[in-house]
């Protein structure tokens, strides 16, 4: 598998605000701290290390993709964070019917740390998921009460989250490698970029460090996908995935239909203008493509009321390239 070298100097960057929790603006330095994550995976009752993945013919030649923030403020997290998996299990791949789901990753951002516990409860993951991290100690920032989790249903190679330096909300990046058809790795990472205005130099450099992590040469990668919380609100966040050398799927797609592919702005309303503040950004690669981009959990509600999340998801395939 590849090594990580996470390898960047950022100068010249300047955020003032009365937001800022701090009085200076910091200083936008690499190399981020990488720490090494050991996947856990349900077994005999109890969460352990989980396995290797076999490098041999059963590997995947497609991989189903969702990212979804699902909102760590709000009451009743632990409550949403249920329902959330249940709409996961039922919804997301219909066709089997709450049962062993395809290959596929599952990207989460804002688990509250106190509900962390009802995502390792919950059935479905102890059934058919490894996740990385398996606890809050085991790859978020240090002091954080939020973060990310994915939830892997594939051969994972490796895993590591980058401690994003630039960051005064303990944000990261979760990259998970992926073995695929041709014992290729594809590398995955999800992540919650820096929030509010306040952030948006900050969502430079750590765009800058995510492509790359997925430009990244050597080994048998054969590229990335990055997913997740973009918090899109600036107008220089429109083309910071061009200027990173990154393509957006949603842009991307063939078929036209809800072309502002809003993901945030309507559970509830609020005093700020809908935004497609979530996104799945790629590198080109003649190695794999993408496709079926959509939106998910559009409108949905607990029972007896209450959104599950603020946020839509969104969720892809990628089909690897058998030649």
């Amino acid at each position: 598998m590849p090594p990580f070298s996470i390898r960047a100097t950022v100068k010249n960057v300047f955020c003032s605000s009365s937001l800022s929790p701090r009085s200076t603006p910091p200083s936008l330095t690499m190399p981020d701290p990488v720490v090494s994550i050991q996947a856990k995976r349900f077994s005999s009752g109890q969460w352990k290390d989980a396995p290797q993945a076999p490098y041999d013919n059963s590997l995947p030649t497609s991989l189903n993709i969702i990212t979804w923030n699902v909102e760590c403020a709000t009451p009743e997290v632990a409550r949403r964070l249920t329902a959330a998996l249940d709409y996961l299990q039922f919804h997301a791949f219909p066709e089997h019917k709450g049962g062993k789901p395809p290959h596929c990753l599952i990207l989460l951002q804002e688990i509250n740390i106190d509900a962390f516990d009802t995502l390792l409860a919950h059935p479905w993951v102890q059934e058919w998921f490894s996740v990385v991290p398996g606890s809050p100690e085991a790859g978020w920032p240090e002091g954080a009460t939020y973060g990310t989790v994915t939830l892997v249903h594939a051969p994972l190679a490796n895993s590591v989250c980058v401690h994003f330096e630039e960051s005064w909300m303990s944000r990261n990046a979760l990259v998970t490698d992926i073995a695929v058809s041709g014992r290729y790795i594809l590398r995955v990472v999800n992540t919650h970029l820096e929030s509010l205005p306040v952030g948006t130099p900050m969502r430079v450099v750590q765009m800058g460090v995510i492509a790359g992590m997925l430009k990244e040469a050597g080994g048998m990668l054969v590229g990335g996908i990055a997913c997740g919380d973009m918090n899109a609100i600036s107008p220089s966040d429109a083309t910071l995935a061009e200027k990173n050398g990154l393509l957006d799927a949603w842009e991307r797609r063939r078929d036209g239909e809800e072309a502002e592919g809003t993901t945030w702005g309507y559970q509830p309303r609020t005093r700020y203008p809908p935004g497609r503040l979530d996104k799945i950004l790629y590198t080109e690669s003649e190695a794999f493509e993408i496709g079926d981009v959509r939106r998910v959990a559009v409108g949905l509600k607990m029972s007896g009321g209450g959104w599950v999340s603020d946020h839509y998801g969104l969720a892809c395939r990628v089909e690897i390239k058998q030649d």
